[in-house]
C-alpha cells in the first residue's frame, strides 16, 4: 500500500491577492450561449437579471438583422469558477457563483472583446472589489 502518493495537483492561479479583506460569494445565472467562461471572468449583470462577461456585445435578434441591445449593465461580480454556457442562446440560464468582495489580481481578470479591466475598476470599488498589481516570482 502506498501511503505517500500524489493524487492531485494544486496549481495557484493567483486570482486573489489576499485573504485580509472579506471574500463574499453571491449567486447568479448566466446567459446561456456564449461558451467557456473561465475563473476570473469580471460579470455584468444586465437588466433583464441575467450575468454576461463584460464586454460582450448583447444583440437583440440574430443573423443579419442583429442590431446591438441598449440594455443597462451592472458590475456584478468575479466568476469563481469555470463554466461552459453552451453554444445554445435560447437555453435556460446557467446557474453559478461570483466573487461579489475581496482583493484581485488585476491582470487575472477576464473581460471580453477590446475592453480593458481599468475601465470597470471605479464601478468594481463600488462593490468592494479591489483591484491590486501582482508581481509574478516564476
Amino acid at each position: 500500500m502506498n501511503m505517500y502518493r500524489q493524487i492531485g495537483e494544486f496549481k495557484p492561479d493567483s486570482l486573489i491577492v489576499s485573504g485580509d479583506f472579506p471574500i463574499l460569494t453571491e449567486g447568479i445565472g448566466l446567459k446561456a450561449g456564449y461558451g467557456v467562461l473561465k475563473r476570473g471572468s469580471l460579470i455584468m449583470k444586465g437588466s433583464d437579471k441575467a450575468g454576461y462577461i463584460a464586454g460582450t456585445k448583447v444583440t437583440v435578434t440574430e443573423g443579419e438583422s442583429a442590431k446591438e441591445s441598449d440594455m443597462v449593465m451592472a458590475v456584478f461580480g468575479i466568476l469563481t469558477d469555470d463554466i461552459d454556457t453552451g453554444s445554445e442562446k435560447n437555453a435556460d440560464n446557467i446557474p453559478t457563483t461570483v466573487y461579489q468582495s475581496g482583493e484581485f489580481n488585476r491582470d487575472a481578470v477576464i473581460v471580453s472583446g477590446e475592453t480593458e479591466v481599468s475601465g470597470y475598476e471605479d464601478d468594481l470599488k463600488k462593490i468592494n472589489i479591489y483591484l491590486r498589481k501582482v508581481q509574478k516570482y516564476e
